[in-house]
């Protein structure tokens, strides 16, 4: 949740009432979770389980003016720790008999990860596609402005999944239950998330899928004869070239 400085009163006043509504979800989520994992006194937290301010990372960016709208004072529900097995500090899972709340919660990070790499194959997806139709078409300021928003729109839907990926990452490193799992999990960086010449020109030479990010090789197999695929034919998006 984020605004810029230039947004109006009405949607200052929205991101606050959402974020009224995330804490009282959090607190209801806190009460009962605690009944399970049960923490104590000498319970220990991980220093490494952080924020997630990466995921919104414009939210530094919102005018103070809001403080004014928040009688209660400046808050951020959405960047505070939640209580799960990761958030613990090594050798607390053992010690508070949490293993089986644990592998429930590597499981579902699992299929967070599972997500959360989709999503950003789509987003990418979008990307080249937007640079193939809109940016190489535009055919004046105005288009080719809107056509630029829509490949920062993408992109940004794209660091948003890599974002989601890398805590849901970070949180099976540290509930250590399935190592060989993440082992096959590798960093997704900046140069992983641009469109290459070879992804969005066909008379470009060199479009052979083991020169794609790793991210593009993993998931069920792609069926090149597919619908989905054949409606991608008009186009040479990631989708496409990753099932050649």
């Amino acid at each position: 949740m984020s605004l810029g400085t230039t947004c109006s009163v009405t949607q200052r006043n929205e991101l606050l009432d959402r974020r009224r509504k995330l804490e009282a979800r959090i607190t209801a989520y806190e009460h009962r979770i605690s009944v399970i994992i049960k923490p104590d006194d000498d319970t220990q937290w991980s220093v490494q389980d952080g924020k997630i301010a990466d995921i919104f990372p414009q939210w530094k960016q919102v005018s103070d003016d809001l403080l004014e709208l928040d009688p209660d004072g400046w808050f951020t529900p959405e960047q505070e720790r939640i209580t799960l097995p990761s958030a613990l500090a090594p050798g607390e899972i053992e010690r508070l008999s949490l293993k089986s709340i644990a592998v429930i919660e590597a499981e579902l990070r699992k299929g967070q990860i599972t997500d959360a790499l989709q999503g950003l194959r789509l987003a990418l997806g979008e990307k080249s596609l937007c640079f193939r139709t809109q940016v190489r078409n535009a055919d004046s300021q105005r288009t080719t402005h809107r056509a630029w928003d829509n490949v920062h729109k993408s992109d940004a839907e794209a660091r948003k999944f890599r974002s989601t990926y890398r805590q849901a990452r970070n949180a099976l490193r540290r509930l250590n239950i399935d190592p060989g799992y993440v082992m096959t999990l590798h960093d997704i960086t900046d140069d992983d998330l641009k469109v290459s010449g070879d992804l969005t020109d066909e008379r470009r030479f060199g479009q052979r899928s083991d020169t794609l990010p790793w991210f593009w090789m993993t998931g069920e197999p792609v069926d090149a004869t597919g619908p989905r695929m054949q409606e991608c034919t008009v186009c040479i998006c990631p989708l496409c070239v990753s099932s050649d």
